[in-house]
């Protein structure tokens, strides 16, 4: 069984006030992509769920090359 391709953009709020896109499955997954980027979210404010548009600048998002391969 395989797993489901993360789908759903995420808007999370630094710190350092900043906003970051994620693209992941859920809330949990963004926060975890954000920390492994080495970002410190600000944990009193969940993730939003934001449109699709975002995705361009999530931080995790693949490139048209890593996506063919």
């Amino acid at each position: 069984m395989s797993k489901k391709k993360p789908a759903i953009v995420f808007c999370i709020e630094l710190i350092e006030r900043e906003l970051i896109y994620v693209i992941a499955r859920h809330e949990k997954g963004a926060l975890s992509v954000a920390v492994q980027a080495g970002l410190e979210p600000d944990r009193s404010v969940k993730p939003r769920i934001v449109d699709k548009l975002f995705a361009e600048r999530a931080i995790n998002r693949k490139t048209a090359n890593a996506e063919a391969a």
